[in-house]
C-alpha cells in the first residue's frame, strides 16, 4: 500500500471489507488495544504469530528480505488504519519472515488468531473474501518488487525518506528528526549500510540533512516533494 494514497490499492479495500465482515461474528472491541510510537518494532522475523494486529489507526511496514543476484533487497509491506495485518499467517504456523515496525503512531488492536480462524469456518464468504485478498496482495507486493529492485540506492533513499517523512512531525523552518541507525535505516531502503552511509554523507554535503549520532536531520523537505 502507498501511504499517500492509501485509497488506491484494491487489495486494501478487501482488507477494510474483510474487517468489516468478521466484525459481524467476531466482538472485536473485546480485545486490548495498545499504543504503539514511530520506530517501534511489532513484531521480529523468527516470532510464531499468535495475535494478528487490527491497526486502528496509524502505519506499519514488514521489511521482506529478497536475495538477488546484486545481494540482498528489502521490499516493503505496508498497511494502514482499519487493516488487519499478517493474514497471511492464518495458514501457516512458520515464524514471521520479516521484522513489522510501526511507520507512523499506530494504535492497535491484537485479535487472537483462533478466534479468527473460528470466524472462518463458520463463515464461507468471509473466508472467500480472504483468499481474494491474499491473492491481490501478493501480485501487489511482486509488482512493487520488481519496481523497486530497479531503482537506484539514490532513488531508493530518497523515496524511503520522503515516505518517512510525511508521516513525522515538522521542527522549526519545516525540518524533521528522525531517531534511526544507518543499520534500520539501510534495512528499508533495501540497500546495504555502506551504501547509505555514503548515500547519506552525500546528501549531507549537498546541505539536504544533517548527520548525528543515531539521527538524520532533514534540513530541507523540498528536494522530497516529487518522491511524495
Amino acid at each position: 500500500m502507498d501511504h499517500n494514497n492509501p485509497g488506491r490499492t484494491a487489495s486494501r479495500e478487501l482488507n477494510l471489507k474483510l474487517v468489516e465482515k468478521l466484525s459481524q461474528c467476531l466482538d472485536l472491541t473485546a480485545y486490548p488495544v495498545v499504543k504503539l510510537g514511530t520506530g517501534v518494532r511489532m513484531a521480529y522475523a523468527g516470532d510464531v504469530v499468535t495475535r494478528l494486529p487490527l491497526l486502528l489507526s496509524g502505519a506499519a511496514d514488514a521489511s521482506m528480505h529478497q536475495m538477488t543476484d546484486a545481494g540482498t533487497q528489502v521490499v516493503l509491506v505496508s498497511w494502514g488504519a482499519g487493516e488487519i495485518m499478517l493474514l497471511s499467517y492464518l495458514f501457516t504456523r512458520e515464524p514471521l519472515t520479516a521484522d513489522v515496525e510501526v511507520s507512523e503512531d499506530s494504535i492497535v488492536r491484537w485479535l487472537p488468531i483462533e478466534a479468527v480462524e473460528d470466524c472462518l469456518q463458520d463463515n464461507q464468504e468471509l473466508l472467500v473474501l480472504l483468499v481474494r485478498f491474499l491473492a491481490l496482495r501478493l501480485r501487489e507486493v511482486h509488482a512493487r518488487e520488481r519496481s523497486w529492485l530497479e531503482r537506484g540506492v539514490h532513488e531508493r533513499v530518497r523515496s524511503t525518506l520522503a515516505r518517512i517523512v510525511k508521516a513525522m512531525p515538522r521542527r522549526s523552518e519545516g525540518r524533521v528528526l528522525l531517531a534511526a541507525t544507518h543499520e534500520s535505516l539501510a534495512a528499508r531502503c533495501g540497500v546495504s549500510r555502506p551504501r547509505l552511509s555514503k548515500e547519506l554523507k552525500a546528501l549531507e554535503e549537498a546541505g539536504h540533512v544533517r548527520l548525528g549520532r543515531g539521527t538524520v536531520e532533514i534540513i530541507d523537505t523540498t528536494w522530497l516533494d516529487a518522491m511524495r
